[in-house]
């Protein structure tokens, strides 16, 4: 029976794993898709999966991994946090710890070591995350009584997989927060972009003035060689010549008959050709 069993995975594995051609005209998306895919798939399957992270929902992540979602799923699915790695960081920590399945987008993987601080174990023993109860001996005591609470609250409660949303600010909802933080980071992004433009435009500048340098240095040789060959082609005698021609030659007048007369008419008046 065990043999069978062992039989049957196997084939189905090689089934799985297959390179036919059959296998290789599967459909091809690029790793955004297919991570867009993967947590469209997830968050319709389980009530319990969330995303946070900074402009995962309006602005459909830095990178459009959830684009789409928040339309689909709303502001309970898809939360945009504030730029504050660690804090957000210590949300999806916690709301593992209490039975829901957050997926916390990090806009670069630096960032993401703000939550070491968050996975450090507790007592000497790692905190259970999933589906796991948390034992109430395990947890840290807080100077307010009111912390533990609501941390019993979470754990006795019927629907587990329940996202408990903060308190409302009646002065500022959270979507205008949200919106401005949005627009104070497009502005920071638009700013890094510019610096980088001027940046790579300051070598582009430097190259055309290179290139126009070169061309002046050609034109500058050409006329040098002009001259070059000028002063070889040059000839005494016949530059002496020239000179005695211009000195024995009659001027001729530039006026006749108190008018002021192009030379080929004066010339024809005096009857030289």
């Amino acid at each position: 029976m065990l043999r069978s069993r062992l039989i049957q995975a196997a084939s189905s594995a090689q089934r799985a794993f297959s390179t036919s051609q059959k296998a290789l005209a599967a459909k091809q998306m690029t790793v955004r898709d297919a991570l867009n895919s993967a947590l469209d798939d997830e968050l319709a399957r389980d009530d319990r999966v969330f995303i946070l992270g900074e402009e995962v929902a309006q602005y459909d992540g830095a990178y459009k991994i959830s684009r789409g979602l928040w339309k689909k799923y709303g502001d309970k699915r898809v939360i945009d946090t504030p730029i504050t790695e660690m804090g957000f960081a210590g949300i999806a920590v916690g709301a593992a710890m209490a039975g829901l399945r957050p997926v916390c987008e990090f806009m670069t993987w630096n960032f993401s070591m703000q939550a070491i601080d968050h996975a450090k174990m507790v007592n000497g023993v790692r905190p259970p995350v999933g589906d796991r109860p948390l034992p109430l001996s395990r947890i840290i005591e807080s100077p307010r009584s009111t912390w533990l609470n609501e941390i019993n609250d979470i754990l006795h409660r019927d629907h587990v997989g329940e996202v408990i949303a903060p308190p409302m600010d009646k002065s500022k909802p959270d979507k205008m927060e949200a919106a401005r933080l949005i627009v104070i980071r497009r502005r920071k992004m638009k700013k890094h972009k510019l610096k980088k433009l001027r940046r790579k435009m300051k070598f582009e500048w430097a190259k055309v003035r290179q290139r126009r340098e070169m061309r002046k240095e050609k034109a500058f040789q050409g006329k040098l060689m002009a001259q070059i060959k000028q002063a070889e082609a040059f000839s005494a005698e016949q530059h002496v010549a020239e000179i005695l021609r211009q000195a024995n030659e009659t001027p001729l007048p530039r006026f006749w008959k108190g008018r002021r007369l192009p030379a080929f008419i004066i010339k024809q008046k005096l009857g030289i050709k």
